[in-house]
């Protein structure tokens, strides 16, 4: 669905719309009163979302629930120039926020993008996307987050803010039910003070069928001769399924009004199944040429070669469960010392892991082909590949690329803040510290032959670089930092923010892959160190109560390291800003605009080209853009909600390495950005009628997302015709909720809804890498379902 579908959808919308955002929100029939104003506390410190010179957007626990945003991933679309997906894997996110791409899973590599749960850095992209059972709010931080926030980062920053408990019994209890098999049900309890402590409980169970039916469900492959720690491997049933697990205790100690401690601990535990990769074709190159040359022989062989741009119902998968467990424990303190400081204690400890699993990544999980036939193959001896002596065996198979892995991590994080405030003078400052251990086990095989089941070690593994890759990652990072608002006057705040980092690394390369392409040694230790100072400038003028105006310069780095065995050094990105946030008609408008400049340089980039995986720092580019959100309460029970962005990125230098003439070609002129749209907006809407005679409200809502259409491959394949294929298309998704809420029953209060997503089943992928071979991810299409809750 294109441009011209979204503005049908607008249609609709002038009548029906989803739940707005949290300023938009509780517009009971005929309150009166507007848009309701959010605290956000996007500078570390509790501030009006209106006044903050910062391009933040607020999502309210009531926008969460009523746009059923269950995870991070949800969040796509739900601010101008950001967008989320998953890696093909449910469990590993690729965020992109203003051109800036975060999710490289691997644990030697640093987000770009900070994910933060209440206040602490989240340090690895596996497990970033876990259900949480109660949230409050989730504030999405768009540019660098070089100052204030935990780690630096060069994209920005996601903070999701658990509730807390209220001191008061109270239950809640909501249920969902859906097509796919789709279940969810959150208990939220919230338990009477006892003396200074208030408590709440939260449980959270969410299940969904999966949407592609896998024809080698129940099969193995036994992993012994290649990592036998990894035994044996079953492939899954369905794909894209999921069953997830997820607690949450909140705990709150007011020792006194002036010193407060809270305590969260969060627990998830979920078994997922990647949806289905499915076949687009084969590149011109050397590898490409090999693996055209194996699917042509698989209708002899009777292969299944999974091809197909649309989503197929069946296809044939080497993909297992995905079994990932993350807990976190968070203690803060906050002592009110004076009138004037502030001194709070974030103390926290978090691990996941990940146990031993396959992802079909590149397709080829069906495909029939025997070590004696690859061995004629490559040299030329077609007879070969054609006798029957040679062909394979019931359960032999041979993959153009396989991957399996596991990975865990343990990370601990303190950070201390002083917080001032002065008549004219607001301080914010800190000290923060992170020490992370993660160790990984990456089995890769390129054109890896399997007999009667078995991964197969051959003589080739070298020339064709298959292998494991074990690597431990222990990171510490320190820093200090301080940002001072001076109130010049009544209209004018000049800030200064400044922060020293200091990142040590230490990998040690166990054993690794010829598929890494470096020449680091296993068994050996590689330690590195990086320091960076970062710097935030702001100029803010409020000429009057309602109107906020900013100029701001910030900058950002992600430390370097080591990626499996290959080295690589720091990111840079300063930003330059201005924006403008005001509200009109006694608070039934508002509007917050946007532009933005960014500088960014040695960009770390990751490919896997010609069967090498590469992750470089690839050179220079420049991005600019506009974003603007307005919402609108023209009258009682009736909210607007629109938002647009556009980012322009291009390369200004982008260095590929040439190992044949050993020297790097700048392919700047060609390389594409990827999973980053030009154009994308929302439009929504929400209107509740008025109360009904014995109580509660009638409600239906409805909302639009587009986005614009983008290569899903950096560089050009070759083929135009596998190059189109390669392209994730625009399209509009409409979604609708309508129901009735606050329905008075007995002692309880009673909500029932019947919501769709992507109403009209629009049919795309956000995810196609190339892997060996051209692949895509098609998306699970239209769901829908009934939602039923009370609490009292």
């Amino acid at each position: 669905m294109g441009m011209r579908s979204y503005c049908a959808s607008a249609s609709v919308l002038a009548m029906l719309a989803t739940a707005s955002p949290a300023w938009a929100q509780n517009q009971a029939a005929g309150s009166g009163v507007g848009l309701e104003d959010i605290i956000v506390t996007a500078q570390r410190k509790e501030e009006s979302l209106q006044k903050v010179p910062v391009a933040v957007t607020a999502l309210s626990s009531e926008l969460l629930d009523n746009a059923r945003i269950t995870n991070v991933e949800s969040l796509s679309g739900f601010a101008p120039n950001v967008q989320l997906t998953t890696q093909g894997v449910q469990s590993i996110p690729i965020i992109q926020i203003r051109g800036l791409l975060s999710g490289t899973s691997d644990n030697g590599v640093d987000p770009k993008i900070g994910i933060y749960l209440d206040g602490v850095y989240i340090g690895r992209s596996v497990g970033s996307v876990f259900d949480l059972a109660d949230l409050e709010r989730v504030e999405i931080l768009r540019g660098p987050q070089g100052t204030l926030f935990g780690r630096n980062s060069t994209g920005g920053a996601i903070s999701l803010v658990s509730a807390a408990p209220t001191g008061e019994f109270g239950i809640k209890q909501q249920v969902s039910y859906g097509n796919f098999d789709a279940f969810r049900a959150r208990t939220i309890l919230n338990l009477p003070a006892m003396g200074p402590l208030s408590l709440k409980l939260s449980y959270l169970h969410d299940e969904m069928g999966g949407y592609s039916k896998n024809l080698l469900a129940g099969k193995t492959l036994d992993f012994s001769l290649r990592q036998p720690d990894f035994g044996t491997l079953t492939y899954a049933r369905e794909l894209g399924a999921k069953n997830v697990d997820a607690v949450q205790v909140a705990a709150r100690l007011d020792i006194a009004p002036e010193f407060k401690v809270d305590y969260h601990f969060d627990y998830t535990d979920s078994k997922t199944t990647a949806g289905p990769m499915q076949f687009l074709g084969t590149t011109p190159d050397a590898v490409g040429q090999l693996a055209g040359a194996i699917i042509a022989f698989q209708p002899m062989t009777g292969g299944i070669t999974n091809a197909g741009r649309s989503l197929l119902p069946e296809v044939a998968a080497a993909t297992s469960v995905q079994p990932l467990t993350v807990e976190g424990h968070n203690l803060t303190f906050q002592w009110d010392v004076a009138d004037e400081l502030t001194v709070k204690s974030i103390t926290a400890y978090r691990k996941m892991k990940q146990k031993p699993n396959i992802h079909d990544l590149g397709a080829t999980g069906g495909l029939r082909f025997s070590v004696a036939q690859l061995g004629a193959l490559l040299t030329g001896d077609v007879t070969g590949v054609l006798d029957p002596a040679n062909q394979p065996g019931p359960n032999d198979s041979l993959f153009t690329l396989l991957t399996a892995r596991s990975t865990s991590q343990k990370q601990f994080t303190q950070e201390l803040q002083f917080i001032f405030d002065w008549d004219s003078v607001d301080l914010t400052s800190g000290l923060f510290y992170f020490h992370e251990n993660s160790p990984a086990t990456n089995v890769l095989g390129i054109f890896q032959p399997v007999m009667n089941g078995v991964v197969l070690p051959t003589p080739l593994d070298d020339a064709f670089g298959s292998g494991v890759t074990r690597t431990r990652a222990i990171n510490d990072s320190m820093a200090a930092y301080g940002q001072a608002t001076w109130h010049a006057t009544d209209q004018l705040d000049l800030t200064l923010g400044a922060r020293y980092t200091i990142d040590d690394r230490e990998t040690m390369l166990i054993s690794a892959a010829g598929a890494g392409g470096s020449g680091l040694i296993p068994g050996r230790v590689y330690k590195t160190s990086y320091s960076k100072f970062n710097y935030t400038g702001i100029v803010t003028w409020r000429p009057n109560q309602d109107v906020t105006t900013y100029a701001k310069i910030a900058s950002g780095y992600v430390a370097g390291g080591i990626l499996g065995a290959i080295p690589y050094e720091p990111e840079n990105l300063t930003s330059y800003e201005v924006g403008l946030k005001s509200q009109w008609f006694d608070n039934r408008l508002r509007a917050n605009i946007a532009a933005f400049y960014s500088d960014y340089k040695d960009l770390q980039t990751a490919s896997f080209v010609g069967g090498v995986q590469r992750f470089d720092n690839a050179g220079k580019a420049r991005i600019w853009g506009i974003e603007g959100e307005f919402q609108a309460a023209p009258f009682d029970g009736f909210t607007l909600d629109a938002s647009v962005g556009y980012t322009n990125f291009k390369y200004k230098e982008y260095l590929v390495y040439d190992e044949v003439n050993d020297q790097f070609n700048d392919v700047a002129d060609i390389a594409r950005v990827t999973y980053t749209p030009k154009w994308n907006a929302r439009l929504a809407g929400n209107y509740e009628f008025a109360e009904l005679p014995g109580g509660g409200n009638v409600f239906v809502s409805a909302e639009a997302r587009y986005r614009s259409s983008t290569p899903l491959t950096e560089f050009p394949s070759g083929s135009p015709a596998l190059d189109a294929l390669a392209t994730a298309k625009a399209f509009t998704l409409v979604d609708a909720r309508a129901g009735i809420a606050a329905l008075p029953l007995a002692n309880t209060a009673i909500d029932i809804s019947v919501w769709g997503k992507n109403l009209f089943n629009e049919r795309f992928a956000t995810f196609g890498p190339v892997a060996i071979n051209q692949v895509i991810a098609p998306d699970r299409g239209r769901t829908y379902g009934i939602d039923f809750a009370f609490k009292f």
